[in-house]
Order: C-alpha cells, then structure tokens, then sequence
C-alpha cells in the first residue's frame, strides 16, 4: 500500500509517495503500476523502499524503463536516516539523498506525478 509522506526541507513542504515492497509482485502488476505513475499528476515523487538489496536491485530493473523518476533505497537504511537515505534513481547509477531529491521542484514532463493507491 502506497502512503503520502509530507515533510519540511528547509522552508518547503515536500511531498512523496511511499511503498514498501517486502515480496516481488507479477509483471503484470508492476505494469499496471508504471502505466498509473506515468499518467497521475497528485504527487512529484515516489520512494521504493525494499528490505535487502536483492529486491532492491529487483525493482530497480523492473522500473528501468520507466518515463519518470522513481527512487530506491533500503528499509533499513530509511529508519536510521529518513531524509538523509541514500537513494538510486532508475535514470541514473549515481546515488543522492531523499533530502537532496526533495528539495528539487519538478520541473517540465517528468514533473508528472503518480497516484496513490
């Protein structure tokens, strides 16, 4: 289940979709959940987070091909650094923070926001 997360970053609220994903689900889920992120426009951001690096990289993959940003990072990792996680794109290699993501405006098409479910 998705839930909507608000949080100051500085003097801007910020708002981003959680999901939490403890067991892989079917391609066709995972279809049907890009198609809806890609046409909702409610919230900027999506944050995957995953119990262990294997579902991790799982999900990474599965979104690769995906119009807009989704970001990942580790259950764990989450509890103990909340805004300052290490997270991963599935546009890019390079790792950043949910702080530092956050803290950036979307901007032109992929400002597109997803749903919440």
């Amino acid at each position: 289940m998705t839930r909507v997360i608000s949080v100051r970053v500085g003097e801007q609220e910020c708002r981003f979709a959680l999901e939490y994903e403890r067991t892989p689900k079917s391609k066709r889920q995972y279809t049907l959940l890009q198609s809806r992120m890609e046409s909702e426009r409610s919230i900027a951001h999506l944050l995957y987070l995953a119990p262990n690096y294997d579902l991790l990289l799982f999900l990474v993959r599965r979104f690769e091909n995906c119009r807009r940003p989704v970001y990942f990072g580790l259950w764990e990792d989450f509890l103990t650094h909340t805004l300052d996680l290490t997270i991963r794109s599935n546009r890019s290699p390079v790792s950043t923070t949910l702080r530092a993501v956050l803290a950036i405006k979307p901007t032109g098409p992929s400002a597109k926001t997803f749903p919440v479910a």
